[in-house]
């Protein structure tokens, strides 16, 4: 049996029949796809790909699952079953707190809603150490950390390749009947219409790099370089703090939420497509040598540093993110395994700053 190292390109199956999932159905009233919440979170494992993500299939147009003890590929019987003692082999991906989007749909359109309405609201646009979006409100910084928000933001500027609400109908949520006030945790209709991104925030997003989110015009595969590493953090920003983001999960809520099916990359089955990550590039040190939060110089962040072995003494510093938070030397990355890097190196950074933030006092 060929041997696979650990870093080959890797996506998601069910148990049993190992056949590839592909996104389907349109639907909400934003133009977003719709999503299969049920049938595709069955038991999830791990299967050979090749750089682009693409499944790499047997003799018998299988898709090959991978041993979590061994690293061998499993052996399949022609109906593409796992043999029998190869159950307890495969390796199960873990979604975490991505798991929120399973929830319905119209619950991910008012997170997203949630998140326009802030971004309407800055007078300044900036990003913070992870690259989240960092607001200026009221004359305070806010980094848009709600996990609902961070990804269905996600999901809207992968799958449409931009955050204009085109359909500005009041969400109806739950069972539609009256008498609530539509927030994203009751049932019934919304009486407010659907926020718009502003031409101001569109202004100064396209500041950042960011020029396609307010052309509603724009397709994924316009998306640029800085659009994709926002949509990386966007992501990183959904995650668990302590957990790692792999090609296996990204890919395959990727498949989720229909944002495959907008990439155009061919697949090896029928119908079936990839978001096309093939120009995507992402040099680390090159980002991280220019993220900052407001108290430090480009490069650094503000957290608490232990000054001693007794864990007692504790002082505000900056710290430089390179050699502070990445054991690795800097290294380029391209192509989908960057774009899962990218994701990757920035929850890295959000845990750092949630386990050394240096605490508001209130007098």
């Amino acid at each position: 049996m060929e041997k696979v190292k650990k870093i080959t390109m890797v996506s998601l199956i069910f148990v049993g029949s190992l056949c590839l999932m592909a996104g389907s159905g349109n639907g909400g009233n934003s133009g977003q796809s719709s999503v299969d919440k049920g049938s595709l979170y069955g038991d999830l494992y791990v299967i050979l790909r090749d750089i682009n993500g693409v499944p790499i299939l047997d003799a018998n147009g299988c898709v090959q699952p991978i041993s979590g003890t061994t690293g061998d590929l499993l052996s399949l019987d022609e109906e593409c079953e796992l043999l029998p003692g190869n159950e307890s082999e495969v390796m199960e991906v873990d979604f975490g707190r991505l798991n929120v989007g399973r929830s319905p749909s119209v619950v991910m359109e008012a997170s997203f809603d949630e998140a326009i309405s802030n971004i309407n609201s800055a007078t300044s646009i900036d990003l913070d150490p992870a690259g989240r979006l960092l607001l200026t409100i009221d004359g305070l910084e806010e980094t848009i950390d709600s996990p609902k928000q961070n990804l269905a933001l996600y999901m809207k500027l992968m799958s449409l390749g931009h955050w204009i609400t085109t359909d500005t109908s009041p969400l109806v949520r739950g069972n539609g009947q009256p008498g609530t006030n539509g927030s994203s945790e009751e049932d019934g209709p919304s009486s407010k219409s659907r926020p718009v991104l502003s031409y101001d925030a569109t202004c100064l997003l396209a500041n950042l790099g960011f020029e396609h989110l307010g052309d509603s015009t724009n397709t994924t595969q316009d998306l640029n370089n800085n659009e994709l590493l926002l949509a990386a953090s966007l992501l990183a920003g959904a995650a668990d703090k302590t957990g790692t983001l792999t090609l296996d999960a990204i890919i395959y809520i990727n498949s989720i939420y229909g944002i495959n099916q907008k990439g155009f990359l061919p697949g090896e089955v029928p119908d079936k497509t990839y978001f096309d990550f093939t120009n995507f590039t992402y040099f680390r040190s090159a980002v991280y040598e220019n993220r900052r939060d407001s108290q430090c110089s480009e490069g650094n962040v503000w957290t608490l540093v232990q000054q001693d072995d007794s864990g007692i003494y504790w002082k505000a510093e900056c710290q430089n993110i390179m050699s502070a938070i990445f054991v690795n030397p800097p290294t380029d990355y391209t192509n989908v395994g960057g774009f899962v890097q990218a994701a990757d190196d920035a929850l890295r950074v959000i845990e750092f700053i949630h386990n050394y933030y240096v605490p508001e006092l209130s007098l």
